[in-house]
């Protein structure tokens, strides 16, 4: 986050993140939850072991935490003060944990974006166009994203950068991971 606008949207996204009613969804009315559990307890423990670890390392918790009670429910969660020699900033933390990271200059947040070695997917967010594309142009991703949220076009391509997305899916070229390609020379003076 821009240290300009930092302590406003983080402000907000505590907010919102508070704001999300999750539970059981088999014990819900229809669209009064935003976010069901996790699959198992063998998903909320490294969740739980990676929220710890930011902390240790000098994040600060500003809320979430595992959900007290049955289930294996994980309360959406914001970091803060984090930055990327943390290990939530460089492994991926597949439950609802969003730390928030500050930088000054483009070129600095480009590079402390590519500064992982995964490479899956990105997001831009921006009123600039031009400053958006500078970015995008930059980013060591499969996907970017610019100013919407992250959900592919069957027509694209789905893949990743890195160690993240092996292969490909969607579109014309996913298809071509399917086929086999054969090459024919043929000379015509017989």
């Amino acid at each position: 986050m821009h240290n300009g606008v930092k302590d406003a949207f983080t402000e907000k996204m505590i907010a919102a993140m508070q704001g999300v009613r999750f539970g059981n969804p088999a014990e819900a009315e229809n669209g009064t939850l935003e976010m069901g559990p996790l699959i198992e307890e063998r998903a909320v423990k490294p969740v739980a072991e990676k929220v710890e670890r930011a902390v240790q390392q000098g994040a600060t918790l500003a809320c979430g935490k595992r959900a007290e009670g049955k289930g294996f429910f994980f309360e959406p969660t914001v970091l803060t003060n984090v930055d990327n020699s943390m290990d939530i900033m460089k492994e991926e933390t597949f439950g609802p944990v969003l730390p928030i990271a500050s930088f000054e200059t483009l070129n600095e947040v480009i590079g402390l974006a590519n500064d992982c070695e995964f490479g899956l997917t990105s997001s831009v967010y921006a009123t600039n166009l031009n400053e958006a594309f500078y970015v995008t142009r930059r980013l060591q991703f499969g996907e970017t994203y610019i100013n919407r949220e992250n959900f592919e076009a069957m027509q694209g391509f789905h893949a990743g950068w890195k160690k993240s997305g092996i292969g490909g899916a969607d579109g014309k070229h996913g298809l071509e991971e399917y086929l086999q390609t054969q090459v024919v020379y043929l000379e015509t003076d017989i």
